[in-house]
């Protein structure tokens, strides 16, 4: 018969290794950056990070990334500069992510929502055409929704809200939650998740169509923004489902001409979901990429910078 007091010393040095190892992987450099004139805004009292590129009388644009392992405006690094040579470009680092604050408090959907909308107005200071990718592209649809005048046109690329990523999450989203904010074992969920291994999985296989594009220099960039001090708490409420946001609503009141920008390769939302976005909304146009999956801006970054060009200067037929 097993002691107790056995049990509890196995246990014991059990958590011990794992609080072990989540200090030593909580040794990294600093996230990568994109280059661009890097500034902050302070956000409700916490330092948000931004850059910006382009002529200051230039038409303003905003780029936000989405929420998942590693993000960071990092992900229109092929984006930034190309699209700053037609526009003043703002790319922000939204709470929790990149170089801006991480704060280990309790993630909202209407975070990014009062993010963006108090940028917007406070910081570029008129309206700006905005460009959002993934959940980040739903949870920017209520600051649009309530302060249209702040936007001019929209690009939303592989938007969730209408079939994925858009119910509550309900007893077992609570459990995995509450799971991820302990000290150790959370930690140590976190820390397998942005593994490079994990990293690679997810970058490979889920976000680009070609696993092959994806070296181990850009797994190391998203290795280290996915390790620096509190990330956790932001990609705990994402995949706990905390941060889910149904559209169905929302989306039919979206004002603005809006581009829906697709990867055909997406599974997770897939492309079929793209034409719900477009029959429900006689404002939005849909342009599918090929050879892309969740971030065709970045495997198919030139087509995506000329149908983006095209598209926010008014040059597309809509």
């Amino acid at each position: 018969m097993v002691k107790p007091g056995t049990v509890l010393a196995v246990v014991g040095a059990a958590v011990g290794g794992l609080a072990t190892m989540n200090r030593a992987l909580a040794k990294v450099g600093e996230p990568a950056g994109i280059g661009g004139e890097e500034r902050r805004y302070v956000w409700r009292g916490w330092k948000l990070a931004y850059r910006v590129a382009g002529e200051s009388g230039a038409p303003p644009l905003l780029l936000v990334h989405g929420v998942y392992a590693g993000a960071s405006s990092y992900e229109f690094q092929k984006n930034f500069h190309e699209l700053a040579e037609n526009f003043r470009v703002y790319v922000l680092d939204l709470l929790g992510c990149g170089l801006s604050e991480r704060p280990g408090r309790r993630y909202e959907p209407e975070d990014v929502a009062a993010q963006v909308e108090d940028f917007t107005r406070e910081e570029i200071g008129v309206p700006a055409h905005l460009v959002a990718s993934s959940l980040s592209a739903a949870l920017v649809l209520p600051a649009a929704v309530r302060n249209p005048r702040l936007f001019k046109r929209l690009i939303l690329v592989c938007p969730t809200g209408l079939g994925s990523l858009d119910r509550p999450s309900g007893l077992l989203g609570d459990s995995v939650y509450a799971l991820f904010r302990t000290p150790v074992i959370g930690d140590a969920l976190y820390n397998a998740i942005v593994s490079r291994r994990g990293l690679r999985y997810y970058l490979g296989n889920i976000a680009h169509h070609d696993a092959g594009s994806i070296t181990d220099g850009l797994v190391e960039d998203y290795y280290r923004t996915s390790h620096q001090p509190r990330s956790k708490y932001l990609l705990a409420a994402f995949v706990s489902g905390k941060l889910n946001l149904d559209l169905r609503d929302l989306w039919t009141r979206v004002p603005h001409k809006t581009l829906i920008a697709w990867g055909q390769e997406a599974g997770t939302p897939p492309v079929s979901q793209a034409h719900r976005f477009v029959r429900r909304n006689p404002r939005a146009e849909l342009k599918v990429f090929r050879d892309a999956a969740l971030l065709p801006h970045d495997e198919r970054a030139q087509t995506f910078n000329e149908e983006a060009k095209r598209f926010l200067l008014g040059e597309r037929k809509t």
